[in-house]
């Protein structure tokens, strides 16, 4: 029932504890009191009857089980009683509520079997009348099943006969038929444009006839000829170089491992050396086009990045205006390609989205592309699954992943060190939801090497991280020189790694186990060890753990901006995975010091270009270098 006030209370509640000073009435005017709530008491009871007797063939004996009492008991407290009020509203004392489950067990009957069930005998049936062949199956005539009628008969002889052929007697050219012309002189057909009408008293009749004489079928020489050549070479790109023969886990092999390049391909060329000036004007040309149409586009800001790390170009540059955006922003065909030239270094994007800020009297567009190769990652190349059963190399199965894309792959071979190519097993070569990228991307990883993408063609470049091991790059050869002069700026942090002389390489279901060292090192500072599907050869296995050495020790990593050069001017542009030589001068002394580049940065922005490269330089003592 409803509270209904007598009059209009007005509640004003302060910091003290609230007492009610209007008349709340809860009773109605019968006055209905309130019962004691009543106590709840649950009892939950099973018991186990017998087990029903059962008789077993075997001999076993059950004992008496164990007796097991299991009591749960569940008691509540009492509730404190609630203050009365001014109202007149008492509850009662809360009952104890008691949950009891309990369940016993009982003991089982014994059971013997021991003089219960017995197997009778049976009885003996005679079985002679079960194999014995009776004249039970009476012949039935299949003529109404089977609708076969009585094959008509035919003479063979006249339907199917055969002569022999003249085999011996010369040949003699089969007879023309049709008209033969007794007296060629007699005719003479002068139509002159008009119907012919034959002659009424004609000197020459026409008369069809055939004159040939049946004769013996002669055979006929067909004059087919058969040649044969050399079988045509398949696959002659692909060399299994093999080596001498090894245990399948041999941690003593040693041996002069120098990369895949062949003594008769050519040293990798010196670097071109620049001028040294004391100042230098440089004139920048800066060309932007869409492809295919060569649509000028003008662009105020333009940023072009690249990491060792990534297999695709980055790009983003800001618009003049909404004109320019109409030219090259995707639609319902898809994305648009541009054409980037600066200082004849060219690029070629795919321009994968926008923004647009609209202000009055500003507007602002930016575009952001990659390069091609980003069409062999999500999400624009399908994701697959393979398993290969045979045999496969693994620069084959890089081939198979770009067939029918337009993508070719090269592994450039003048460094010292180049990407092995390996057999990998059958059953070891296999994956589940890959894109092509994913799995091109794996092979290389495996190898110790990176895939470095072309500027302006559909072409990986898949080569070694480190085209020369850090402790040897005071002999190895340069892919470009930055003199003091050319540097605007340039900025140095510390990093340093485990210094590392040993690693263990090996495969996982297949493959060979290698124990790579350093050499001139005692190999007491192994590195953690390396265990993946794809090792399966001592030859990648020993790249890859070269690889995994040369990232270690003391080092640092170095930012320089330096102007871009055209193509004729070194060093022009430094891409990830050259190698570059810094002459520097410190407090007048020479101090060229030699990295490894890691990213490239090009940014231009009002006429001035500008890339900023990050080095990785190690610092190595003349006892700690080695030959390899």
């Amino acid at each position: 029932m409803p509270y209904l006030p007598s009059n209009s209370q007005d509640f004003q509640f302060t910091a003290d504890p609230y007492q009610p000073s209007a008349d709340f009435s809860f009773y109605p005017q019968q006055g209905i009191p309130f019962l004691t709530p009543p106590s709840v008491t649950s009892t939950y009871q099973s018991q186990w009857q017998k087990g029903q007797v059962k008789q077993q063939a075997h001999y076993a004996l059950y004992g008496s089980s164990v007796t097991i009492n299991t009591e749960r008991q569940q008691i509540s407290h009492q509730a404190m009683p609630v203050q009365a009020r001014e109202t007149g509203l008492f509850w009662s004392k809360v009952p104890d509520l008691q949950v009891r489950v309990q369940s016993r067990h009982g003991y089982s009957q014994s059971k013997s079997s021991q003089t219960r069930q017995e197997w009778n005998q049976l009885t003996a049936q005679d079985v002679q009348p079960e194999v014995v062949w009776d004249q039970s199956v009476t012949p039935k005539n299949i003529q109404p099943e089977y609708q076969w009628k009585q094959a008509r008969e035919l003479d063979r002889q006249k339907t199917e006969r055969f002569d022999r052929v003249d085999e011996y007697s010369t040949v003699i050219e089969q007879e023309k038929t049709g008209y033969t012309i007794a007296q060629p002189s007699l005719l003479n057909f002068a139509f002159n444009g008009k119907r012919y009408t034959p002659a009424i008293s004609p000197n020459v009749y026409f008369r069809l006839d055939n004159s040939a004489v049946n004769q013996t079928i002669r055979p006929t020489d067909s004059h087919q000829r058969a040649s044969y050549s050399s079988n045509q070479t398949q696959d002659e790109a692909i060399v299994i170089p093999w080596g001498k023969g090894h245990k399948h886990t041999d941690n003593e092999y040693t041996g002069n491992y120098g990369g895949e390049t062949k003594p008769e391909d050519p040293k990798k060329p010196e670097p071109i050396q620049p001028d040294i000036r004391e100042s230098y004007l440089l004139m920048n040309t800066v060309t932007i086009v869409t492809l295919p149409d060569r649509t000028p586009i003008e662009l105020k800001q333009i940023s072009i990045n690249l990491d060792i790390d990534s297999f695709s170009w980055e790009f983003s540059g800001e618009l003049w205006g909404a004109s320019s955006l109409a030219l090259v922003e995707p639609n319902h065909n898809g994305i648009k390609q541009i054409e980037v030239d600066i200082n004849g270094w060219k690029w070629i994007f795919m321009v994968e989205r926008y923004t647009s800020q609209r202000q009055l009297g500003q507007e602002q567009y930016t575009i952001y592309g990659t390069s091609r190769t980003q069409l062999l990652a999500a999400p624009y190349a399908p994701q697959r699954s393979k398993s290969s059963s045979s045999n496969i190399n693994a620069k084959q199965a890089i081939s198979e992943e770009l067939q029918n894309t337009g993508f070719t792959a090269e592994y450039p071979d003048l460094n010292e060190y180049a990407t092995p190519d390996w057999i990998i097993p059958g059953g070891t070569f296999s994956y589940q939801n890959e894109t092509p990228m994913k799995v091109i991307g794996g092979l290389a990883t495996t190898a110790g090497s990176v895939i470095i993408p072309a500027r302006d063609s559909d072409t990986l470049f898949i080569q070694s991280r480190y085209p020369a091991s850090p402790w040897a790059w005071d002999a190895a050869t340069m892919d470009a020189v930055i003199p003091a002069s050319m540097v605007i700026s340039l900025s140095a942090s510390w990093r340093p790694e485990p210094q590392y002389n040993a690693v263990y390489v090996s495969g996982t279901h297949s493959g060979v186990s290698v124990n790579v060292k350093r050499t001139g090192t005692a190999g007491d500072k192994p590195a953690p060890d390396i265990l993946e599907d794809w090792l399966t050869e001592t030859q990648v296995n020993t790249e890859r753990g070269r690889n995994e050495l040369a990232k270690g020790g003391h080092q640092s990593v170095i930012m320089v901006d330096i102007p871009l050069t055209d193509t004729n001017t070194a060093p022009g542009l430094i891409q990830p995975g050259q190698l570059v030589e810094v002459m520097d001068s410190l407090n007048g002394q020479s101090g060229n010091w030699r990295a490894l580049c890691l990213s490239t940065s090009i940014s231009l922005s009002g006429g001035k270009v500008t890339q900023s490269i990050e080095l990785e330089r190690h610092y190595f003592t003349a006892s700690s270098s080695g030959s390899q």
